[in-house]
């Protein structure tokens, strides 16, 4: 509940609880992993007038020890001597007509524990606000907010049965009354005398005889009553009470338990204001990072579009070169194989021999010859035509070769898709014919 910023400034926080004759001080500190308890202490304060000065002299003390930073955050949880709360009423005027001092003498918060359209009223008269205001502020504390001792056993009386809860605290000689309704919600919180403790049931009784009309109640509601060990006793015969003992519970660990859970009390000075605040220099700082962001993504993009455009010029203005350079490659292989086929039929008659047989048998026109290798054991072509010169290959023969098989296109020659690819190598020559003995020729006619 304390708990509304994560500001780096607020690293400390004090809870402090308020008795007649005690007062408990809790230093909270966030770490690294989270809120712990850091110091605690306690103050047996003097009877009479002069305890408030006695309180600010002891919070000085510890602010001092534990080094607090200016502005740290302070709680207070006071007694039903100081916040004091009246049960819910049939209106919203109702309640506040209730207040023992005119409205705008007092500074009030209604309980959020209820459910009810008009839940129970938390008040302070503003002199006590003044008062404690002043404490602080001479200790360098904020003070941000009041709870009501009651709300130290809210959550616990909401998760029990019965129609009236009943929680009678004791802390040291000091014993305090708080009744709560079938939700949770408080409907009373006071401080006993010594004398009333002797005589608890009649003032109960009392007590929730008044409660009972407002909240329309029925008289024999079932009670569940919580009080120390040594009030037990005195219970065990009342009629409509159930009695149970109340845990022993160091004052430290009721503090800290409500510190951090959801409950509200009265607001002095808000902290959503901060949140707030906190929650727009992000959300401005978000902005300009964004902007930024988004200047720069803009900024790259021009910049890599231009190098787009740069290269794209460049590849269109060396395209020519590259497709002169292309042709002049084609025209290279094609006069390095010229040579090389010149040479070949000048040193090899055999060569010669089948680029004749080659032009002997190559199709008429429309067909043309462009390209031809040959060695003394093989022949090949590509040419230029149509169907009907592929047929007419077909339908040839080059004597002392074999038949014409496919030839894969050579590179320079592939873009023009030539209908013509053929090759061939030299057939085996047949083996020469044996002249038999003539005895044997002789024996071979006799037996025929």
């Amino acid at each position: 509940m304390r708990n509304r910023t994560p500001s780096a400034s607020r690293r400390h926080q004090l809870v402090l609880s308020l008795s007649p004759h005690c007062l408990n001080v809790l230093h909270f500190q966030r770490g690294l992993l989270g809120w712990k308890r850091t110091n605690e202490a306690q103050l047996t304060l003097p009877e009479g007038d002069d305890f408030l000065p006695q309180i600010q002299f002891h919070l000085s003390q510890c602010s001092r020890q534990w080094k607090l930073p200016p502005n740290t955050r302070a709680q207070w949880v006071l007694g039903g001597d100081i916040l004091s709360v009246i049960p819910p009423a049939t209106s919203e005027t109702g309640t506040f007509s209730a207040l023992p001092f005119a409205a705008n003498d007092t500074r009030t918060q209604s309980d959020q524990m209820s459910d009810s359209d008009h839940p129970s009223l938390m008040w302070i008269h503003k002199d006590w606000v003044a008062e404690i205001e002043r404490i602080s502020a001479g200790c360098q504390l904020d003070l941000v907010e009041f709870f009501a001792r009651a709300q130290l056993f809210q959550r616990q009386a909401a998760r029990l049965s019965g129609a009236f809860k009943v929680v009678i605290e004791q802390e040291s000689d000091q014993y305090f009354l708080h009744i709560f309704g079938s939700t949770g919600a408080m409907l009373r919180t006071t401080i006993l005398e010594k004398k009333e403790t002797t005589a608890l049931h009649p003032l109960l009784k009392a007590e929730l005889a008044g409660l009972g009309p407002v909240l329309g109640e029925p008289k024999e509601s079932q009670i569940y009553l919580q009080a120390p060990a040594q009030l037990i006793g005195t219970f065990s015969e009342w009629q409509g009470f159930e009695c149970h003992v109340l845990d022993e519970r160091p004052p430290a660990d009721l503090l800290e338990q409500l510190w951090r859970s959801e409950l509200e009390g009265i607001v002095v000075r808000s902290t959503y204001d901060e949140v707030v605040q906190n929650i727009k220099l992000l959300s401005i700082a978000l902005a300009i990072v964004g902007l930024m962001v988004t200047g720069l993504m803009t900024w790259h993009d021009g910049k890599l579009q231009q190098a787009i455009d740069d290269g794209r010029k460049l590849v269109r203005k060396d395209l020519p070169k590259v497709e002169a350079a292309k042709a002049l490659k084609a025209q290279t292989l094609q006069m390095a194989d010229a040579v090389q086929g010149a040479k070949t039929i000048r040193e090899n008659t055999d060569s010669l021999m089948a680029f004749t047989q080659i032009l002997a048998n190559f199709p008429p026109a429309p067909a043309t010859l462009l390209y031809v290798r040959t060695d003394e054991n093989s022949l090949a072509f590509v040419g230029n035509g149509d169907q009907t010169s592929v047929k007419w290959l077909q339908d040839r023969a080059f004597p002392g070769y074999a038949p014409l098989t496919e030839l894969p296109v050579p590179e320079f020659l592939e873009s023009g898709h030539p209908a013509i690819h053929v090759q061939t190598r030299k057939a085996p020559a047949p083996l020469p014919s044996v002249a038999l003995p003539a005895s044997i020729a002789a024996s071979r006619t006799t037996a025929e």
